[in-house]
């Protein structure tokens, strides 16, 4: 799995959650978009998750999002907001994400979805 988050308190928060209760090897973390591009291309036959906060330090996760479409990325797409109104969701959904979870409220959903991702 691989994180693009800006937030080091959120970023340190959900790698440790998902290593401990999803069965999740979080590889790698950025925080903004064009590191992020980046490193999808480097590291694209070794991800099966990538895990999109919208808002990032520098560009935004839309344009990690139609990045990873564009390069046919074979890993699933999640993003992680605290902006996961219905709008945002069916923008991410058509750039190509496979869920979109809110921050402050999902969490535990984000962590079942990685926990049925590990098992199959």
């Amino acid at each position: 799995t691989y994180i693009v988050e800006d937030n080091p308190v959120i970023l340190n928060n959900l790698i440790a959650t998902l290593e401990e209760l999803a069965d999740v090897q979080v590889v790698g973390s950025v925080g903004n978009e064009q590191d992020a591009v980046r490193e999808l291309e480097l590291r694209a036959d070794e991800l099966d998750l990538v895990i999109v906060d919208i808002f990032l330090s520098a560009g935004s996760g839309l344009g990690v999002l139609r990045s990873a479409r564009e390069m046919n990325l074979p890993a699933r797409r999640v993003v992680l907001s605290n902006y996961a109104t219905a709008d945002m969701r069916r923008r991410c959904l058509a750039m190509g994400a496979d869920q979109v979870f809110d921050k402050s409220s999902e969490l535990e959903e984000l962590i079942a979805y990685c926990e049925k991702m590990a098992e199959s």
